[in-house]
C-alpha cells in the first residue's frame, strides 16, 4: 500500500543566504546543516533571548540604530526558528528547502551551524524538481536580498509548490488547456489527408525541421524526409490518417534498412496504437502527443479555419 506523504506547513518561511559568495553552500547540503556568519553576534545572550542587550551589542559594532535592528532581525530569525519553519535557499538553478532544529552551534571561528530535520530537499513531497525556470518570479525576487535571511513573502505560493498543489487559476488554465487537446484531435480527425501532411510539416518546421523532399504521396499515406540544420539530422517521417500496429511495424522494418536515416517519425491521428511505446530509433507521435504539439505550435487558429 502506498503511504501519501504528510503535507508541508510552515508557521514561518524564511530565505536564507549560506556564506559570501555561497561559500558554505556545498557544506550545508552535504551535511544537512543550515550555516549562518554574524561573528560578531554575542552567543549567550542571543541562547538567552535577550534581543534588547543583543540590539545594544550590535548597534556598538554598526555604530547605526537601524543597521542594528536589520542584523537583529536576522540573527533572531536564526536563533529562534523551530521545527515548524523552512529555510529555503537557491543553489545551481534549483530552490532547496529544509527545516531547522536543535540549538545553535558556535563554532571555533565565531560562525554559527543548525542541524536539519532531515537535510535540504530539492524536489516536492511527489518528487518534482524544484527548478529555478519553473517558479514564479514572485519567489525568486527573494534572491536580491542583500542580507543573510529574510521572510519569503510568497509563502502561500512556495506551499503550494511544495505539496504539488495547484492554484485555482492554474488549474483552470489547465483544465481548459486539456479541453483544448481533446478538440484539436477532433479537429485533425476532419482534415483531408493532403491538409493533415500540411500540419505535420508546419508542426516540425516551427521545431527547427527542414523538409528535404516528400516521398510518397497516396491518399492514406505520406512520407516526408526532414533534416535539422543545426546538427544535419536526417528523419523519415510517416504521416497516416489511420494507423495499425502491423503499418507501424512494416515501417520499423524499413528503417532498419535505411542507412541514410537518424529515426524515424511515425505520425498519425487515428488508430489503436500505444503512443507511449518507442520502438528503437522510432518517435510515435499519435492523437495526443501531435495535439499538444500543434497547440504549442500555434496552430489551432490555422487548424480551425482549415476545417471550418
Amino acid at each position: 500500500m502506498n503511504i501519501q506523504p504528510s503535507a508541508v506547513t510552515a508557521s514561518r518561511s524564511y530565505y536564507i543566504k549560506l556564506g559570501r559568495g555561497g561559500d558554505w553552500e556545498a557544506e550545508s547540503l552535504r551535511d544537512g546543516v543550515l550555516r549562518f556568519g554574524y561573528r560578531e553576534a554575542p552567543h549567550d545572550l542571543c541562547m538567552r533571548g535577550d534581543w534588547q542587550a543583543v540590539w545594544e551589542a550590535m548597534k556598538l559594532v554598526r555604530g547605526d540604530a537601524g543597521a542594528a535592528t536589520r542584523d537583529v532581525n536576522q540573527i533572531r530569525a536564526y536563533y529562534e526558528a523551530n521545527e515548524q519553519s523552512i529555510f529555503i535557499t537557491f543553489v545551481g538553478g534549483l530552490l532547496y528547502w529544509a527545516r531547522p532544529t536543535g540549538p545553535v552551534e558556535l563554532l571555533e571561528d565565531r560562525s554559527h551551524r543548525r542541524a536539519t530535520v532531515d537535510g535540504w530537499r530539492n524536489t516536492s513531497i511527489g518528487g518534482s524538481l524544484l527548478s529555478a525556470d519553473r517558479l514564479s518570479g514572485r519567489l525568486l525576487k527573494v534572491q536580491m536580498f542583500r542580507g543573510t535571511i529574510c521572510d519569503v513573502q510568497a509563502a502561500d505560493y512556495l506551499l503550494r509548490k511544495l505539496n504539488d498543489q495547484l492554484s485555482p487559476e492554474v488549474a483552470a488554465a489547465e483544465e481548459a488547456e486539456r479541453a483544448l487537446v481533446t478538440a484539436i484531435v477532433g479537429l485533425m480527425r476532419l482534415l483531408t489527408w493532403q491538409d493533415f501532411e500540411l500540419l505535420v510539416d508546419l508542426v516540425f518546421s516551427t521545431s527547427g525541421w527542414r523538409r528535404v523532399s516528400q516521398v510518397g504521396r497516396t491518399q492514406k499515406t505520406v512520407d516526408l524526409e526532414l533534416i535539422l540544420p543545426s546538427t544535419a539530422e536526417r528523419a523519415f517521417v510517416q504521416v497516416k490518417s489511420q494507423a495499425t500496429p502491423a503499418a507501424l511495424n512494416d515501417y520499423v522494418a524499413r528503417l532498419a534498412q535505411a542507412e541514410a536515416y537518424d529515426r524515424m517519425f511515425f505520425v498519425w491521428h487515428t488508430g489503436e496504437l500505444p503512443e507511449d511505446d518507442q520502438p528503437t530509433g522510432v518517435i510515435l507521435l499519435g492523437p495526443q502527443k501531435l495535439a499538444r504539439m500543434v497547440l504549442d505550435a500555434g496552430l489551432s487558429s490555422w487548424l480551425r479555419e482549415k476545417v471550418s
